[in-house]
């Protein structure tokens, strides 16, 4: 298939993500993309399978052979979010990653203003745009790192306490601005820099890697910014439903981010505070006990989805 959208080389934008088992999402992120991404930027579409069954990826396939700028690569084995985008990086050329969840659908020029806003700022790595939900109210698209602090006095003590942090997700920004963590549903990555940092830690079959890259971004001494003319609609849950799998799948990949990234007083600190949190979470609701043992037998990684997955 051809790539290269218009007569401009090379490409500016490699458009990632991943379909499973949503195909009916995923052509409409594409047809958003086409419709909202101005000739003034070349770009390519990749669209990674996860091991999606046949009938959804036959559809996908189908569709998707009438849009000349995107490439479909089948996974026969389901990586999870790090590792499905790290395969589309094997078949990205542009000089910008726009890693973007299949639930997705561009609602202004996106890729062209976060393009624009990065071209002049060479200390920004990665940036997002304004995602909304499906009634137009500010969704979810920046938010804090864990810490101590937060776990055991609340995000308002946490701020009270550190003054110059990060806005919280709370918090509706206007004008360009540096934030902590950003939504995985939408990340605008340079090529170099991401490629500087090592890409997605594929450790993290699902939650928690918008968190891991995002601090190794900020040590690795650049910058993440919120750029909120770029606008971006997200529905949530295109690809899959809530259940106590997937409840799980979250406490395994926190238990995975904060031993990575905090000493073990800090970790100790932390663990025990969500103990605590998650054991008043029994009588409240309808899986707390189960997810509470869970949580206090170490969230073993062993139990993770990534281990159930048949290749294909």
């Amino acid at each position: 298939m051809n790539t290269n959208h218009g007569s401009l080389s090379p490409i500016n934008v490699s458009f990632i993500t991943i379909n499973y088992n949503s195909a009916h999402h995923t052509i409409a992120l594409i047809q958003s993309i086409i419709d909202f991404t101005s000739s003034n930027i070349s770009y390519e579409i990749i669209v990674i399978d996860n091991a999606s069954n046949d009938e959804d990826f036959t559809y996908l396939q189908n569709t998707l052979n009438l849009f000349s700028q995107v490439i479909l690569v089948r996974n026969r084995i389901n990586n999870g979010f790090a590792g499905g985008n790290m395969l589309g990086i094997n078949h990205a050329s542009g000089e910008y990653y726009f890693f973007v969840n299949n639930d997705c659908k561009l609602l202004n020029d996106t890729a062209f203003t976060m393009k624009k806003y990065m071209d002049n700022h060479n200390d920004v790595a990665v940036a997002t745009g304004k995602i909304t939900d499906e009634k137009g109210h500010f969704s979810s698209s920046y938010k804090q790192f864990p810490s101590v602090t937060k776990q055991w006095l609340g995000n308002s003590v946490h701020r009270w306490l550190s003054p110059n942090s990060f806005p919280s997700n709370k918090t509706l920004l206007n004008i360009p601005t540096a934030v902590e963590v950003i939504s995985g549903s939408c990340m605008f990555f340079r090529a170099s820099d991401f490629h500087g940092i090592g890409g997605f830690d594929t450790v993290f079959f699902l939650y928690c890697e918008e968190e891991d890259i995002c601090k190794r971004v900020w040590n690795s001494g650049k910058q993440i910014y919120f750029i909120p003319d770029a606008e971006i609609f997200h529905a949530g849950g295109g690809s899959s439903a809530q259940n106590i799998a997937l409840e799980k799948e979250f406490y395994i990949s926190y238990n995975l981010l904060i031993n990575k990234h905090f000493k073990l007083c800090s970790r100790l600190l932390i663990k025990i505070a969500l103990w605590f949190k998650q054991f008043r979470r029994i009588f409240t609701k309808k899986n707390g006990l189960a997810i509470f043992l869970f949580i206090i037998s170490g969230s073993p990684i062993h139990q993770s989805l990534r281990y159930s997955q048949i290749i294909k």
